[in-house]
């Protein structure tokens, strides 16, 4: 923690308050980052991997599109789709396997069931460096296959073209699936508000650096969202009057309802989704999203459900692992993010079936990626994520062991927490300071906001908001009030808090808005 006043403004930044100056300085940006804020601008990714995928769509004949069911997933078949439609591909159609039943990845049944359909042609996003079994069947069926994709590629690679983000030069070089087709669609000289939108959509629901091409991509993506009427995205998000969408928007108001449909595959088909973003219909359009919003509202009602039953579990381990054969199989991620934020501990919520057990892990302190790195490979089915958010299938005999050899690995762990940003300021902040930082957007990984302390409050009140936490109302202060989502705590203790850390917006409807991190009494 540092304090405002000891900073010294970067002053590479040009035409910004001294407020702003000083922020930035704390993020140690490279020369080649300051300019990207400085003069934001359009660079045209090009590669023969591009113009590869380019020719595959303009000669394919039946084209069928096999995606994945998370955001990114959706958003890049429905990317692959127009392209293909544009280009006047006789016939295109798309898949996207349940969650549940078929799990990630082409499958080899996709691969027959598409030839049984006459389809020609194969393009698989946002999955494929791994589906060597299922591009050899397709190709000895006489199909032509092409694959993009950005997961970390493993030897032997499928025999058939691929873009990936390793084939890039450094602008372009970490990118999501959509991204990927974005530069596709880029190339072919196709890109429209919708796939603007649904890229940037993609860049950050996966999590992708805001630096480079990501960052241009995204930027793009909310000027298109903010000029345009795109009713695909703007039936999903009640929008207060003329709110503009920025990337915090797009993470908490239309993200998730596009996930919750891959979430909740045993009451819905993540096809649909694939449709209606390529919807153009009104009356369509509003009548799905309606099903959406229902939808998510049905995931995050078990989502609390789940988390009420896994609270029931916690122990005093440093890091909790819990398990239980009624947890919601697609909710594993968000309950354990959920779970984390409450007790402060890196966390594990598993579904437990007869001989897997399929779960996420959460964390905010420690790097998962070097957690389970060092475990014995023999205990998983399969892993993947990285330092804060892991998914993770395990073999139910190894359990016992996993949780000795976690407890034994932990306390040799580096604490990561330590490293996020945080300015102490012990005179008020005004929404115009807190405005002034908004013409940087977008925010998001490896550009995360900065974490505002602040002290010297008496609490006035504290309210609880509808089983989600609290709000914390002071009396005669600068900030009107903060709030807290934690629900397992002793209210009278929260009257002791002297110190708060957590990040700070200025709503259109109720002022600056304070949402608290951490805390000391």
């Amino acid at each position: 923690m540092i304090a405002f006043k000891d900073l010294v403004s970067d002053t590479r930044l040009v035409g910004h308050s001294n407020f702003v100056m000083k922020i930035i300085s704390t993020y140690n940006l490279s020369d080649t980052q300051i300019e990207e804020l400085n003069n934001p601008s359009i660079k045209k990714v090009e590669s023969p991997y591009i113009d590869k995928i380019i020719d595959f769509i303009r000669n394919s004949e039946r084209l069928i599109v096999c995606g994945d069911y998370d955001a990114d997933g959706v958003s890049a078949t429905a990317i692959a789709m127009m392209l293909a439609k544009e280009c006047g591909v006789e016939s295109v159609g798309h898949y996207i396997p349940n969650r549940f039943k078929e799990g990630y990845g082409v499958s080899l049944e996709t691969i027959r069931l598409a030839h049984e359909k006459h389809y020609t042609d194969v393009l698989i996003v946002d999955n494929g460096v791994k589906s060597q079994a299922a591009v050899d069947l397709a190709l000895s069926l006489g199909l032509r296959v092409a694959i993009v994709d950005h997961h970390i590629r493993v030897e032997p690679l499928p025999k058939c073209d691929m873009l990936h983000p390793d084939y890039l030069d450094s602008y372009a070089n970490v990118m999501s699936a959509t991204g990927l087709m974005f530069l596709v669609a880029e190339n072919m000289g196709l890109l429209n508000p919708k796939i603007y939108a649904y890229s940037a959509i993609a860049t950050i629901a996966d999590v992708m650096p805001l630096w480079g091409k990501n960052r241009e991509i995204v930027l793009r993506g909310i000027e298109a969202l903010n000029t345009n009427k795109i009713l695909n995205i703007d039936a999903l998000w009640k929008r207060y009057g003329n709110t503009a969408y920025d990337a915090k928007t797009l993470s908490f108001q239309v993200i998730p309802k596009i996930n919750a449909i891959g979430r909740m595959a045993d009451i819905v088909n993540m096809n649909t989704m694939v449709t209606y973003l390529l919807e153009d219909n009104p009356k369509n359009i509003q009548a799905y999203a309606k099903q959406v919003n229902d939808i998510n509202d049905i995931r995050k009602q078990k989502g609390k459900d789940t988390q009420a039953l896994a609270l029931n579990y916690l122990n005093d381990d440093p890091f909790q692992i819990i398990t239980h054969k009624d947890f919601h199989e697609g909710l594993m991620g968000i309950v354990a993010n959920q779970i984390m934020s409450t007790v402060s501990k890196p966390t594990i919520v598993f579904k437990e079936t007869d001989t897997i057990l399929k779960g996420s892990a959460r964390s905010s302190t420690i790097s998962l990626e070097a957690l389970f790195t060092q475990l014995d490979s023999k205990y998983f089915e399969a892993f993947g994520g990285h330092d804060f958010a892991f998914g993770l299938s395990l073999k139910k005999e190894y359990l016992e062991d996993f949780k000795n050899d976690i407890l034994r690995i932990l306390p040799t762990l580096k604490d990561i927490s330590k490293d996020k940003k945080a300015i102490y300021f012990d005179e008020a902040i005004s929404p115009s300071d807190i405005d002034s930082l908004k013409a940087l957007e977008p925010y998001g990984q490896g550009f995360e906001p900065i974490e505002y302390v602040v002290d010297k409050f008496k609490i006035k009140e504290i309210q609880a908001l509808n089983g989600f936490g609290y709000k914390l109302i002071f009396d005669n202060y600068w900030l009107k009030d903060a709030v807290l989502f934690k629900t397992n705590i002793d209210v009278e203790t929260l009257y002791d808090i002297k110190m708060i850390q957590g990040t700070l917006d200025n709503h259109p409807r109720f002022g600056l808005s304070f949402s608290i991190t951490s805390y000391r009494v």
